[in-house]
């Protein structure tokens, strides 16, 4: 809950509290306001709803209490709408979930992009990869829809994925595991059989799958796992622990992103050490890593590690530079574009607005995609395509 509107001028707080006190006032960041799950509702109807005043900070330490107080921290013990807050609260929550089995399959699909260029690997590291989080109830059939119906969408950029949450299986949602056993069937399915590049790489209650691309008639080897001789990765090992010098660290980091032993804490880990060191490149992987959920999913974190890149290459010097920071804006862009939550009431996900009239929840979704249009902007100003097509899309959708 770290961000301000920009250029926002504060509102007086009107006696009309009760147009704005209800869940239109939640400030969902990080997406665009459409997909919120269902699955606390019973939880909500036991809560003994109570808020602080502005002298008190709340006590309890269930998140979604601590989340409503939150939201109101400039009214003074307005427990007169508590019943309300709770009935709007269930209200947004079943009107959603009839827009989510609708629309869910066409909501738009945004890629963060990764780019580690060390000396020693090569060909050079480039990851583009969207999230898709079935967290929402979605049945067996549906999802299978969804993953079909986006592998089948992915743009025409290099190294592209799909990172799916399917779920291991619990006692609130998707109690059997059924999107999880199912999934290696979907991927067989003869209209994508020949999109996807290999198996998908299977995680804990996760599936990453790679995108074919096809260059003057022949496969593009740019998806296939990088191979590494033993005794050099001993030797990358050695040189990464004795010396300060990134290219090891980013060497290793790239080949545990991305080699056949895929291991996200190794990676991230070597990430961070290079980071350290002032790798940008570490500070935009870090934040690729943080915005599609590998490891943690935490959008604020994301969007931090991508202003830092920004702010370091306000007047790129080449075009090495040029590159990286537009990334970091379209990435920036698309956490704000995207249409979907990763987990719902999600507590990183929540920002601060300064104007009472901005918490209306269709005013927050434009508040987005204002902000999401301005960092494509400034992406597109460097001449990045992907940034130019999506600014097309925020054109057509007229928003």
């Amino acid at each position: 809950m770290t961000d301000t509107l920009e250029n926002s001028e504060n509102d007086k707080i009107s006696t009309g509290l009760s147009d704005i006190l209800s869940f239109d006032t939640l400030s969902l960041d990080a997406q665009s306001f459409k997909t919120v799950s269902t699955r606390y509702i019973s939880e909500i109807d036991k809560m003994d709803i109570t808020f602080a005043s502005t002298e008190e900070k709340p006590s309890s330490n269930k998140s979604l209490k601590k989340f409503v107080i939150s939201l109101i921290d400039k009214i003074t013990i307005p427990n007169d709408f508590s019943s309300k807050v709770k009935n709007d609260l269930k209200d947004w929550f079943s009107s959603d979930k009839q827009r989510i089995k609708k629309n869910k399959v066409n909501d738009f699909l945004g890629y963060y992009e990764c780019l580690n260029t060390s000396e020693l690997l090569n060909p050079k590291i480039t990851l583009s990869t969207a999230r898709i989080d079935f967290h929402e109830g979605e049945s067996v059939d549906e999802a299978k829809n969804i993953v079909i119906t986006k592998i089948k969408n992915v743009p025409y950029i290099e190294n592209a994925s799909l990172f799916i949450i399917t779920g291991k299986g619990n006692s609130h949602w998707n109690s059997s595991g059924n999107l999880n056993k199912n999934f290696p069937e979907w991927i067989k399915d003869e209209s994508i059989k020949n999109l996807v590049d290999g198996e998908p790489i299977k995680g804990d209650g996760t599936y990453e799958v790679f995108i074919k691309r096809i260059h003057n008639g022949e496969n593009d080897k740019s998806n296939n796992f990088y191979t590494i001789d033993d005794k050099v990765l001993k030797e990358w090992e050695e040189y990464a622990k004795k010396n300060n010098d990134i290219k090891y660290k980013m060497a290793l980091a790239g080949y545990y992103m991305k080699g056949p032993k895929e291991n996200c804490k190794e990676a991230m880990s070597w990430y961070k050490k290079a980071e350290k060191l002032g790798s940008l490149e570490a500070k935009l992987c870090l934040g690729y890593m943080h915005s599609i959920g590998k490891l943690f999913f935490d959008p604020t974190r994301a969007k931090g590690l991508f202003k830092d890149v920004i702010n370091k290459l306000e007047y790129p010097k080449n075009d090495e530079e040029k590159e990286l920071s537009r990334i970091a804006m379209r990435n920036m862009a698309s956490i704000y574009h995207n249409s979907h939550l990763i987990r719902p009431l999600e507590v990183n996900n929540l920002t601060k607005v300064k104007k009472l009239s901005d918490l209306k929840l269709n005013n927050l979704a434009k508040i987005k995609l204002k902000r999401a249009f301005k960092w494509y902007k400034k992406s597109f100003d460097l001449y990045d395509s992907q940034s130019a097509y999506n600014l097309g899309l925020l054109y057509e959708s007229d928003d």
